[in-house]
């Protein structure tokens, strides 16, 4: 699953969450709001992401970067 796609779920989890009652009840004990987050933060530790995505990109290394020919004016 991509990070679009856990954020997408996490968010419906988050709005599907309110008190349950009777048959449901028995399994309200597990946190889907949480499963989600813990599998975004897991996607993000392994592939070097900061916390909340605040950090700038960095610039990729000079070799890395495409050369484009030089165009006449």
């Amino acid at each position: 699953m991509d990070m679009n796609e856990l954020f997408y779920r996490h968010q419906l989890a988050l709005m599907a969450t309110r008190p349950l009652h009777g048959a449901s009840a028995r399994h309200a004990d597990f946190d889907l709001p949480g499963h989600y987050a813990d599998r975004i933060d897991a996607y993000r530790v392994r592939r070097g992401m900061s916390k909340y995505f605040a950090e700038p990109a960095r610039p990729a290394p000079p070799a890395a970067r495409p050369t484009l020919p030089h165009l006449p004016n």
